[in-house]
């Protein structure tokens, strides 16, 4: 048998493809990051569930990640959490604890990839276009729908011109050259007003939610950017979408060894 691709690789190359095309850079960052940028950038209290051991990866060894430009952009953060800074928010009205900021853990999501590009741009460098396809972790029970380890692909639009009514036109692009129609719903995310869920419909199963997708906050965007610009922000499961485009029922089935399936698995 000549050499093939897993189908999750040839998904992952194939939505490269269709956001280089879009106009988009590719940006990478860390597996490992601290607490700072995997939460508290992203407005996530730090006293929210998700930060929990029994959600979250955390790591032993280091004790305490020390962060780049931490001084720079801790009182930002720390003031928009504690009071809502100058963003116009009320903030948490808690007292911000510099040590859980640095607490190494394994990334829960790709965003975090996008914030720390929020911090190098500047006004010169708008309007910006970036996405993120890497691994996310999180500890959740093994399921036909969820996994501990996942990949994710996550996009940004820094524009100040950009408009709710852009995002969906966007993803709307994005999900038409995948092979999916869509509609949207509206949801809730706790870094993004407004907020949506795009879905698609699947004979026997009906409509399946295919990731998350709004606009960044004030509390986000103006500590890490520095100035006020809407920032469109959107993330995808790709265990879950290729597992929907083979027909798999339980997205573990994408990691058995099995070398017959992987032959007869179609090009997705």
């Amino acid at each position: 048998y000549p050499a093939k691709k897993h189908p999750l690789q040839r998904l992952i190359d194939r939505i490269r493809e269709i956001f280089i095309a879009m106009g988009f850079k590719e940006i990478r960052g860390p597996l490992v990051e601290s607490s700072f940028w995997n939460f508290d950038a992203l407005f996530v209290p730090q006293d929210h569930p998700a930060r929990d051991m029994h959600d979250t990866f955390y790591l032993k060894n280091p004790k305490r990640i020390e962060i780049p430009s931490f001084k720079k952009f801790k009182e930002r953060i720390r003031d928009t959490h504690e009071h809502g800074g100058t963003t116009g928010s009320t903030g948490w009205g808690y007292r911000w604890d510099e040590k859980l900021a640095k607490l190494p853990l394994m990334r829960t999501h790709t965003t975090a990839v996008t914030c720390r590009y929020l911090t190098q741009l500047k006004k010169r460098d708008l309007p910006a276009k970036v996405f993120c396809i890497g691994k996310a972790f999180r500890n959740e029970a093994i399921d036909y729908k969820h996994l501990p380890e996942f990949y994710q692909v996550e996009g940004i639009v820094v524009d100040e011109n950009a408009n709710f009514r852009n995002l969906l036109g966007i993803l709307d692009e994005f999900y038409r050259k995948m092979g999916f129609k869509v509609r949207f719903r509206p949801a809730f995310f706790p870094y993004t007003e407004m907020s949506v869920e795009p879905e698609t419909y699947i004979e026997e199963k009906g409509w399946i939610e295919l990731g998350g997708a709004g606009i960044f906050r004030p509390e986000v965007v103006k500590p890490l950017l520095g100035f006020d610009c809407p920032v469109l922000a959107w993330g995808l499961g790709l265990d879950r979408v290729v597992a929907l485009c083979l027909g798999l029922g339980d997205i573990r089935d994408l990691y058995i060894s099995d070398l017959d399936w992987l032959r007869r698995s179609r090009i997705v």
